[in-house]
């Protein structure tokens, strides 16, 4: 039902990306906030997509969008919450290098969690 309000959005997502270049995608992830914007910033579902290069976030609405090149990633974790947040089952959570060299975390809840892990981890120790 979601995924049907938010078609032209999805596709919008998608035309920034040739489709051969995805390598893993998910349209309906749930984002569970970044954490140098703090615990009360806006956290919503969207489109999670991985190419070589870089891992981008794009929400349906309101309409944010989150780019992390891959050679900033740092590690992957799995917890069950992120920044006080949890729906009790493992997340993709992202540590990375933001855009002022600090240390900063991401996660969503994604489907088919093992092979994003796998993707990523085999991403990151080709780019170290």
């Amino acid at each position: 039902m979601l995924k049907k309000i938010f078609k032209k959005r999805i596709n919008e997502i998608y035309t920034k990306y040739k489709s051969e270049d995805v390598l893993i995608t998910d349209e309906m992830v749930n984002f569970f906030g970044q954490k140098s914007r703090g615990v009360w910033k806006v956290r919503g579902n969207g489109v999670l997509l991985l190419t070589e290069k870089e891992l981008f976030f794009g929400m349906w609405k309101p309409k944010k969008e989150l780019l992390i090149p891959v050679k900033s990633i740092i590690e992957i974790k799995n917890p069950k919450s992120h920044m006080h947040r949890s729906i009790l089952r493992p997340l993709l959570k992202i540590i990375f290098k933001n855009e002022t060299g600090e240390t900063d975390s991401v996660a969503w809840f994604v489907r088919n969690l093992d092979k994003w892990n796998d993707i990523l981890n085999k991403l990151i120790s080709t780019n170290i």
